[in-house]
């Protein structure tokens, strides 16, 4: 893909995150980091999940009080969607720990650099 040099201001570069995501490698801030972004999109694909089966359901006339198996089915919904999640999911989780794990790199080079002056004091 090329990018029109007019909007290549626009345009965020990859490579920084690229080079944290290398230098980050292995790390347990980035494990916790991907772990979080997983669980966040399970949440997401499950709310949007369980909405769906609701808006189904009103349209076949059926409201939410109709639901014996409400609870269950709910929990089975939420334990699809964290499964879907670990396993790739739809890529949301990627996007988001793409983001975020240029700050993550961010606040350790800070910590590393406060280091050397808490010890001289």
């Amino acid at each position: 893909m090329q990018i029109d040099p007019r909007f290549a201001s626009f345009v965020p570069s990859n490579r920084g995150i690229a080079e944290s995501s290398v230098a980050l490698k292995g790390t347990k801030e980035r494990e916790k980091l991907k772990e979080a972004c997983q669980q966040f999109e399970s949440i997401l694909l499950a709310e949007i999940w369980k909405k769906m089966n609701a808006n189904a359901r009103s349209i076949g006339g059926k409201s939410d009080s109709d639901r014996p198996f409400g609870p269950m089915e709910d929990l089975a919904v939420e334990m699809s969607a964290e499964q879907l999640a670990k396993e790739g999911g739809a890529g949301m989780w990627r996007m988001l720990y793409d983001q975020l794990v240029v700050h993550l790199d961010s606040a350790e080079e800070l910590a590393r650099r406060r280091r050397p002056e808490e010890a001289s004091e």
